[in-house]
Parts: C-alpha cells; structure tokens; sequence
C-alpha cells in the first residue's frame, strides 16, 4: 500500500496508526473503469500466475516509479525485492515496471 505516497508493507503496518494518512490500495489506482498503467502492463506483459502477489506487487511498482529507482532492471529488482512471487513471474513483473516508465 501507499501511505502519503511512499510505499509501505501492508501486512506490516497497523491501521491505528495511519489515522489521518493518505492510504492507497489497489483498488486506489484505477480512475473508474480506466485502469492505471501497470495494472494494463502486468495484463500486457501477463505478470501474474496465482494474482496472490500481484496488488502488493502492482502497488509496490506505482510506488517504485513515483520514487524513481526504475532506472534499470536489477534497480527496479532490488527496490521491489520486498514483495513476493511464489510463481515466479519476477522478469515479467520487472517488464510492466519497464513498459509503464517508457509510457510515461
């Protein structure tokens, strides 16, 4: 999740303490039926298997090209290390990262 725009562990963080905070959550990037643009490039690139991983990862992304650590795979891989993929789909996920930064 987001909180006040920086990237933060949701399984981590306790709800009372975000009382006045801006929070963010997958369902926070879409703007009505349009998608944001890593939710449409993890569908482009198909990064996603099981989908388990894939709000924490597709957040965690928004967050990482807000902060501007995409400059190139192993940054993007290294700053995103904190999510989890039991699947496996880390090369594609990473390419949605890419697809999104090139659109911008």
């Amino acid at each position: 999740m987001l909180v006040d725009g920086q990237r933060h562990n949701a399984c981590l963080t306790l709800a009372v303490r975000l009382e006045g905070a801006e929070v963010t959550t997958i369902e926070g990037l879409a703007d009505g039926d349009q998608l944001h643009p890593l939710q449409q490039a993890f569908i482009d690139q198909d990064a996603f298997q099981c989908g388990y991983c894939t709000p924490g990862q597709i957040v965690s992304g928004v967050g990482c090209i807000k902060e501007g650590h995409t400059g190139s795979p192993e940054e993007i891989q290294e700053w995103m290390s904190g999510n989890i993929c039991r699947c496996g789909c880390y090369v594609k996920i990473v390419r949605a990262v890419e697809q999104t930064v090139r659109r911008k």
